[in-house]
């Protein structure tokens, strides 16, 4: 079941933002982790029992080639670190993991790039600036969070304003959201590429509003969390 998969183990954590924390895997055998670009998305699941495979987007560690750090949502006033699937990000807790897989786009820089985040999204976006930004494309983000406490990677996003335009929306109402993502979509060329991670009703309103605009294969979404199962 998981033989395409290695043995790693939580080794540390950290308050990212109000509710969020960073969380730091090791190998279990220090084996290095295969090649990846920040933002990459990576598989992980609990143990041989358990068939729930979750994705999560993941970053480096300076000097470190056997560990990497994903981003998890922590459930209010809870001790123990624990998302909404109830799955545990505490150290010494152990998990298998897959290959780091990034996320496949068009270079071209005679297309416009619109990027969409929402909650750990940004993460994944945020590689996907970056990469952008080193190829000299240039981008714009539109980047929500419910309030400024809660919002991820604002500094990280901020860093690329050089080479594209950023955008936070913060604490917007449901319908606020919906008109700030319409906007920044419309009116765009059908060349456009549009990249979006999120929670699925904020990647459902976006697939749908640039569907309106864009061909279907210049529509990318970044999906997390639960997965399904693996037989």
């Amino acid at each position: 079941m998981h033989s395409n998969m290695i043995a790693a183990v939580v080794t540390r954590r950290w308050q990212l933002a109000q509710g969020y924390h960073a969380v730091e895997v090791e190998t279990r055998h220090r084996s290095e982790v295969p090649p990846f670009d920040d933002g990459a998305i990576i598989d992980l699941t609990r143990d041989h029992e358990c068939r729930t495979v979750r994705s999560h987007p993941l970053w480096h560690l300076p000097s470190r080639v056997d560990a990497f750090v994903v981003g998890v949502r922590q459930e209010a006033d809870t001790e123990a670190v624990r998302d909404v699937s109830d799955f545990s990000w505490n150290r010494g807790d152990e998990l298998y993991i897959g290959r780091p897989r990034n996320t496949e786009i068009l270079m071209d820089c005679n297309s416009r790039y619109i990027l969409f985040s929402a909650g750990l999204g940004v993460t994944a976006i945020y590689g996907i600036a970056k990469r952008l930004a080193a190829a000299e494309i240039l981008f714009e983000i539109h980047n929500f969070a419910r309030t400024l406490e809660r919002t991820l990677f604002r500094e990280e996003l901020d860093s690329l304003s050089a080479y594209g335009r950023v955008h936070h929306r913060i604490g917007l109402k449901e319908e606020e959201i919906e008109l700030a993502t319409s906007l920044a979509l419309s009116p765009t060329h059908a060349n456009s590429q549009i990249i979006f991670s999120g929670p699925p009703s904020f990647m459902k309103q976006i697939g749908r509003q640039a569907r309106e605009w864009v061909y279907p294969s210049n529509i990318h979404k970044i999906l997390l969390g639960e997965k399904g199962v693996r037989g």
